[in-house]
């Protein structure tokens, strides 16, 4: 199965709106169910958490999912059961978790010199802002505040 942004359209609350990938499923009969085996490779494009420019990561994974025959549909639990009336298993939803479960947690460039350099000015200047205003000590203190001082 190719993953794309076509895929990505068809989930309105997704992070990823360019990707390309290939997910590869293989399907092992066990008695009256299936073991899944997912495989995935591929690229995401996402906005860099330092810079906001395009960063492009790499992504795999590989997940397990075990399907059972039975008298209902049931695809919420961690094994899934498929009643008669399913003659197909759609593996979008599944895949679309994964994906975002694999994400890393701070998207950034490898190195500083692949963001947007204006931006890594732009950041640098805003903390060395912060840093001269709270090592001054000059913060002008609301008057009412004063007032506390003397309850001791």
């Amino acid at each position: 199965m190719e993953v794309d942004a076509s895929f990505f359209d068809s989930f309105p609350f997704s992070e990823i709106s360019k990707a390309e990938g290939m997910v590869n499923v293989v399907l092992d009969k066990l008695g009256n169910g299936l073991d899944c085996h997912v495989n995935f490779q591929g690229l995401c494009q996402l906005p860099c958490d330092r810079c906001l420019s395009d960063l492009e990561l790499p992504l795999t994974f590989q997940e397990r999912l075990i399907v059972q025959l039975g008298g209902q549909t049931d695809l919420e639990n961690d094994i899934w059961t498929l009643g008669p009336e399913l003659h197909e298993l759609n593996l979008a939803q599944p895949v679309f978790e994964w994906i975002h479960l694999c994400l890393p947690f701070r998207r950034v460039h490898p190195d500083l010199e692949a963001c947007d350099p204006t931006m890594v000015d732009h950041l640098a200047q805003s903390s060395r802002k912060d840093e001269k205003g709270t090592d001054d000590g000059n913060d002008a203190i609301d008057p009412r505040w004063n007032a506390l001082k003397d309850l001791k």
